[in-house]
């Protein structure tokens, strides 16, 4: 079976993932050992899945977390869960549809049931057993899921460009991966960069994580956190020049969210090809040398 790591910081009392994961193999892993007693107070905690990182906690705490995960606990080559510490419950389209490629979402509106369909954590892992095999056979190293409940928006099983949202991935651990410890919004960064090194990552829109977002705890509410996410979105902008669009949303701050400008795989090879040109020209550099 597949090993889930659900990296927590400040959510001792309401973490949730690990009730939703039970009967796997997980591991809830903090920061220092003060944290870990918090942990360990909550009578629905495993005392003995409690990991101590001992890496900073502060605001770029959770791409530390992912880096000592894959340093110390994972096998090279190990496909893995990375999971957020507030996931309540999975759901999967209902196995009778669950190998369609496609389904006609927008045309029959009776399919919502199919996707609105509990996941046990026995076939969420048997899902991702699959989905990894299918990455395999690719050279693909991130694996994502739905970012909406929303049924009308997943009618295609897997896509191969777009964005994988941090809340639970599948990560392939390769040992020459960097993680970018100066931006907080790493799932971001983190997809930029395996389109740009991979050409693709999968993205299962069958499969969607039940959970919370912006909640005390973690890296913040959206409130605290509108200062540093403006910047990572300048930063984002910045590294990965013609990926990523701002994203203004009803009721959010302008330019605190991002999403991608591209959505084809022969789009994201292009992309690849004009990425040294294109960080140049944000540099102000041209092609000739000039300034």
């Amino acid at each position: 079976m597949m090993r889930v790591f659900i990296p927590t910081k400040g959510r001792a009392k309401v973490i949730s993932t690990h009730q939703a994961f039970a009967g796997t193999d997980y591991n809830i892993v903090v920061h220092d050992e003060a944290e870990r007693e918090t942990y360990c107070q909550n009578p629905t905690v495993d005392l003995d899945r409690v990991v101590v990182s001992g890496v900073p906690g502060d605001t770029f705490g959770l791409t530390r977390q992912r880096e000592w995960v894959c340093q110390n606990l994972v096998e090279p080559n190990e496909w893995f869960v990375f999971a957020d510490d507030n996931i309540k419950s999975l759901m999967a389209v209902a196995e009778s549809h669950y190998d369609k490629p496609e389904m006609p979402v927008q045309d029959d509106k009776s399919l919502k049931a199919v996707y609105d369909n509990c996941c046990s954590p026995e076939r969420f892992m048997e899902l991702a057993a699959e989905m990894c095999i299918v990455a395999d056979k690719v050279g693909l190293h991130l694996c994502g899921f739905a970012t909406t409940s929303n049924f009308f928006f997943r009618g295609r099983k897997y896509r191969y460009a777009g964005y994988v949202i941090g809340k639970l991935m599948l990560w392939h651990n390769r040992v020459d991966f960097e993680f970018d410890h100066t931006i907080s919004m790493e799932d971001f960064c983190n997809t930029a960069e395996h389109l740009y090194r991979y050409g693709a990552v999968l993205i299962n829109n069958y499969v969607f994580p039940v959970a919370g977002h912006y909640e005390t705890g973690g890296m913040g509410t959206y409130q605290e956190r509108i200062p540093v996410r403006k910047r990572d979105v300048q930063l984002l902008l910045e590294k990965y020049p013609g990926l990523f669009r701002i994203k203004d949303r009803s009721g959010f701050e302008p330019g605190t969210d991002l999403a991608l400008r591209i959505h084809h795989p022969k789009q994201i090879q292009a992309w690849r090809k004009a990425l040294p040109r294109l960080r140049l020209e944000v540099k102000g550099i041209n092609l000739r040398g000039g300034v």
